[in-house]
């Protein structure tokens, strides 16, 4: 069967919500398990926090990129259990933004592209502008996870 016919006839059967949410989250998962810094980069990034709790920090980081590989694959294979992990995942994201994109991070990440490129912005502006909008892209995406996947029309695709 040809990727058309498949995708024809995902489509037709299936909500095709289910195919880009498991696309987005296979493809970014994967990207995130090969980005991820080695402790050493983890504990300088993450600076401010007590060393036990940077330790459970990368722990915990590089298990849900982990836990939403399988959460895509999963919903792609319309697992319910994946789905409700999925769901879970995704309050757990809204509830820890604050937690996961600090200041100090993104001051690191940040500041060197401020310096090559400039800014109509403060350096801190900038910062706090970028903080900001990981916030909005990981919360938002969180919650349209949520408001899909709890739809009737959807769930009743899950096994």
């Amino acid at each position: 069967m040809s990727l058309k016919a498949w995708f024809l006839d995902f489509k037709e059967h299936k909500p095709v919500g289910v195919l880009i949410f498991g696309f987005i989250l296979v493809s970014t998962s994967i990207d995130q398990l090969h980005l991820i810094p080695t402790y050493e980069a983890y504990r300088h990034i993450n600076h401010e926090w007590p060393e036990n709790i940077i330790k459970i920090r990368f722990v915990i980081s590089y298990v849900l990129r982990l836990v939403g590989l399988c959460a895509g694959i999963g919903i792609l294979c319309f697992s319910n259990v994946l789905r409700k992990g999925l769901l879970w995942l995704s309050v757990f994201s809204v509830m820890t933004l604050p937690l996961r994109h600090t200041y100090s991070a993104q001051f690191i990440y940040s500041e060197p592209l401020y310096r090559l490129r400039g800014s109509m912005f403060s350096l801190e502006t900038f910062v706090w502008i970028a903080v900001i909008l990981r916030w909005m892209i990981d919360g938002i995406f969180s919650l349209c996870v949520i408001y899909y996947f709890t739809r009737p029309q959807v769930m009743k695709h899950f096994k």
